[in-house]
């Protein structure tokens, strides 16, 4: 998309969101918002493959660590006793 084209799509998309008036934003809010619309393929790809890789790792149950064990790893490095 031409630059001349990407600030006439944002300046149509800013102006509807402003018009509707159900949010107050700011620009830097109107344009980010804007920017996620019109991810390009790569970004979009990037995002997507970004997700992937997250669930992969969410799955993967080597990558938990048990909450207490690991409070107790900290305690013990920096000294502190446990919570009364």
């Amino acid at each position: 998309m031409a630059t001349i084209e990407q600030v006439e799509s944002f300046h149509r998309f800013a102006v509807t969101r402003l018009r509707d008036g159900r949010d107050e934003l700011s620009m830097d809010e109107l344009l980010e918002l804007w920017r996620l619309e019109h991810l390009s393929q790569e970004e979009l790809a990037e995002s997507v493959a970004a997700v992937k890789a997250a669930y992969a790792e969410i799955d993967n149950e080597d990558a938990w660590v048990d909450v207490d064990d690991h409070l107790a790893d900290l305690r013990s490095k920096y000294g502190f006793s446990e919570r009364p």
